[in-house]
């Protein structure tokens, strides 16, 4: 069991690395990233398993009843909450192939130091591509700014990478300015009542699409309704499979930091004119 604790630790760890790899940013991107929760898992189950070497114990069995009664207590509440958040993320409304949206928004999810795009936001393109190849009429707004510690914004790569696929350039809009979701439908439907000389009411009234990740797209579809779009369905692309561990736990804890920001403060609130 103590081996066992170790090896459990050196995985998770090496997992932050591996993920830190694939997708590498600038010093200071690195330093704060959210994988880093791998390394402090791995280094507590590294930690565990040598204490048990050396004691021939383990904590629990030196806690006292009140300590070990909270703790149960906390992890049960704690694990309950978390599945059922992920129930809902499980289960996002898709948009159809066979369905016109007027509009697709499709949401930027990084960028490296070099200014490439990687693997889980060239499958948004790539599903974002096939949508609007299938859809001519459809207007697209491509929305990601610059993000803390990166010296390039999303936006203008993903409008590259979709012109590649073969999406006519006239049909993109280019939003560069967001810096999270809220923002990027905020500031997408001001574009798109400008680009179509109607008001913020009408494009809220239109049938959307939003594209995204798939463990993404329950998120970004509640954040859209509570901002006032009336008909938004989502497209969600696939999460490469060594992703799927930090992503869907990342994901759970921005939908508890949603619902918390939702209880508390009531936001975020309708997009008035």
């Amino acid at each position: 069991m103590n081996i066992f604790l170790i090896f459990l630790g050196l995985i998770s760890i090496s997992y932050d690395f591996i993920i830190t790899f694939m997708n590498p940013g600038t010093f200071w991107d690195i330093v704060v990233s959210f994988t880093h929760i791998w390394t402090a898992l791995g280094a507590y189950l590294i930690f565990l398993g040598i204490y048990r070497i050396k004691t021939g114990h383990s904590f629990w069995s030196i806690w006292k009843k009140w300590i070990k009664i909270t703790f149960v207590s906390l992890f049960t509440v704690g694990f309950a909450i978390a599945i059922i958040n992920l129930i809902f993320i499980l289960n996002p409304v898709m948009v159809s192939v066979k369905e016109t949206a007027e509009n697709v928004i499709l949401l930027g999810g990084g960028i490296d130091k070099d200014g490439n795009l990687p693997k889980p936001v060239m499958d948004r393109v790539e599903k974002a591509a096939e949508y609007l190849n299938q859809h001519p009429e459809t207007i697209c707004v491509v929305t990601g700014g610059t993000l803390k510690w990166l010296p390039f914004a999303e936006a203008p790569e993903l409008k590259n990478q979709l012109v590649n696929k073969g999406v006519a350039p006239e049909r993109i809009l280019v939003e560069d300015q967001a810096k999270d979701t809220i923002q990027n439908f905020q500031f997408s439907c001001k574009m798109l009542a400008e680009y179509r000389g109607v008001s913020i009411q009408e494009v809220l009234d239109m049938p959307t699409a939003v594209v995204t990740s798939r463990y993404h797209l329950r998120r970004s579809e509640r954040l859209a309704r509570r901002m006032g779009f009336k008909n938004i369905k989502g497209i969600g692309s696939a999460c490469p499979a060594i992703y799927v561990p930090h992503s869907y736990v990342r994901e759970i804890c921005a939908y508890v930091k949603l619902n918390l920001r939702i209880l508390l403060t009531g936001e975020p609130r309708r997009i008035n004119n």
